[in-house]
């Protein structure tokens, strides 16, 4: 084997390694490797270069999106607070406000003895 063809076997090795291909496929592929014609081991290259590319763009777009779900969440949960405060403040202020009604012991109803 030349050494392109070396280099070109442990980079179609490394890419099946981590590839969700099935296992029995990959051996497959491996055991005939040296068989192949070379346009097919070139495209069968390419393929797990960009199965690898694909996986690699979308884990990248989840991790993103969790990210920012969690910053949207913090937010979420500092804007209530904030609205709860406001809210909160704004009540206080009417109360403090308006006058207090007082009740004294004499508005009461008296309580009626019985007569002896």
């Amino acid at each position: 084997m030349t050494q392109a063809i070396e280099q070109l076997a442990l980079e179609i090795g490394e890419l099946l390694a981590t590839s969700p291909i099935d296992s029995k496929i990959k051996t497959l592929i491996l055991d005939h490797l040296d068989t192949m014609p070379e346009d097919l081991v070139f495209r069968l290259k390419d393929a797990l270069q960009n199965e690898r590319d694909e996986i690699n763009s979308v884990l990248f777009d989840i991790e993103l999106f969790m990210k920012e779900q969690d910053e949207r969440w913090v937010k979420l949960e500092e804007d209530q607070k904030k609205a709860a405060t406001e809210i909160a403040d704004e009540l206080f202020e009417k109360l403090k406000d308006s006058p207090a009604t007082e009740t004294t012991h004499t508005d009461y109803p008296k309580e009626e003895t019985p007569a002896q």
